[in-house]
């Protein structure tokens, strides 16, 4: 590692945390990308694309607990070193003579290794900023999700036209094993977890804490979280298996037209989210609650994605409608820069790894079943366009109340005062039965 002060460390870590999930969305926008010549190539049929889609999330939620709990004793630096490895070596079988269930097999490995990476990228940057100062890195970082699928777009299109398909997951294998290298040069581990964890009792959150977990997830803020990070993974899977396929069998766009389109779907989520945190932050430091600088600014959003997503069932032009899905995709996806937000506010700091990946993984369930029933619609004998209008009805009739429920459950004061008055009667009752057993002792 090299000498470097630690303000200019936690800005290192920042842009290379940027980097990590800017590769991680661009293997996840691959397959959609890809989907029609691979399709051809393969033989495959809408619902066995939808299979791939969805195989990416069989591993992707237990390995995101058990890397979230595995954070809590490990070093960020070597878990996250590890995914990104992973996610490059599992791309290169797919470069050569590829079969359906090589196909298959890859993406679930690929998804075993992605499913803790936004998690644990949120955990390591949080290790360089208190909870004051988390807005704006945390949104640099999202940004490399946006940024992924942005340039994924056209430069993985320009490989897939220009050459094939199987060198865009050379290019991606070569990106992971290229940021491994620079994340072992400069990658570090913050101290701001350490120092909290000794001041205890002075910060917001209770640190030195431990609240049992089944008391975590009973907790309305925490569930909200995990509710409304699943309706928008939901969007998200959709996306990346889907999104390319609707712009080209749907709306009749060329190849190149749909990888640009598909960019700029995904890029409008880039000036919003930066937005949204530089508001969320400036609110935050006015005494506004968090309950309205983050859970409402995160629930009344997806409720508006789902109304949005309903306009592309309408009888409107195809501009009109790629409008409707980027509006879809910016608003339903705020819950992956606000969610982490709330978690780290409220959730002891050392239990907040483990409860990222919890929250991820149990969100990110949304991606078993989300891409396989859209394949399901998409197959349906009245044609590829009206399956795709029956796929994004039933998207739109779930986004649009749990936004609503959203505005009620995101309330992450209240929960911490909960939390505060559950571990202080636990603690009350613990020593009210020790100082029985003690006078019991006594006694005899």
């Amino acid at each position: 590692m090299f000498p470097i002060s630690p303000r200019w460390r936690a800005w290192i870590v920042v842009a290379l945390m940027f980097l990590f999930m800017l590769i991680n969305f661009a293997d996840k926008a691959v397959i959609g990308l890809a989907a029609v010549p691979m399709m051809h190539d393969l033989g495959l049929t809408p619902q066995q694309l939808g299979l791939v889609g969805s195989s990416f999330f069989l591993l992707f939620s237990t390995a995101g607990v058990l890397f979230g709990f595995a954070a809590n004793r490990i070093k960020a630096k070597w878990l996250l070193a590890v995914l990104a490895l992973a996610w490059a070596l599992v791309q290169f079988p797919l470069v050569g003579t590829v079969s359906f269930p090589l196909l298959i097999l890859c993406r679930i490995l690929l998804g075993a290794g992605e499913g803790p990476a936004y998690p644990l990228a949120i955990h390591a940057t949080y290790k360089w900023f208190d909870n004051s100062k988390r807005s704006i890195p945390s949104a640099i970082v999202l940004q490399g999700a946006n940024t992924g699928m942005l340039l994924a777009g056209p430069c993985l299109t320009y490989l897939i036209i220009h050459y094939d398909w199987h060198r865009a997951f050379l290019v991606l294998g070569i990106a992971g094993c290229v940021w491994t290298v620079l994340w072992l040069l400069l990658g570090a581990e913050g101290t701001v977890d350490e120092t909290a964890d000794a001041a205890a009792a002075q910060t917001a959150q209770p640190p030195g804490q431990h609240i049992p977990y089944r008391r975590l997830i009973a907790d309305p803020t925490l569930a909200g979280c995990i509710l409304l990070t699943f309706v928008g993974y939901s969007v998200l899977s959709v996306g990346f298996t889907w999104f390319p396929a609707y712009l080209r069998l749907a709306l009749g766009y060329p190849a190149a037209d749909a990888g640009w389109l598909f960019s700029l779907i995904v890029s409008a989520g880039i000036p919003v989210t930066l937005a949204a945190s530089f508001l969320s932050q400036w609110l935050g430091g006015r005494g506004v609650s968090s309950r309205l600088s983050r859970g409402v600014m995160t629930s009344v959003p997806v409720a508006l994605a789902g109304l949005a997503l309903f306009g592309t069932t309408l009888a409107l032009s195809p501009a009109l409608k790629v409008l409707c899905l980027s509006a879809t995709n910016v608003l339903s996806q705020l819950i992956f820069f606000f969610g982490p937000l709330m978690i780290g506010e409220v959730t002891p700091i050392r239990q907040r790894a483990a409860w990222l990946g919890i929250n991820a993984s149990l969100g990110t369930l949304a991606g078993l079943i989300a891409p396989a029933l859209m394949g399901h619609f998409v197959s349906d004998t009245q044609g590829i366009a009206e399956g795709f209008r029956h796929g994004f009805t039933v998207l739109g009739c779930i986004l649009v109340p749990c936004g609503v429920l959203g505005i009620w459950l995101l309330d992450p004061e209240r929960s911490v005062r909960a939390l505060q008055h559950f571990h202080a009667r636990a603690g009350s009752i613990r020593n009210d039965v020790a100082t029985r057993s003690s006078a019991s002792e006594e006694a005899a």
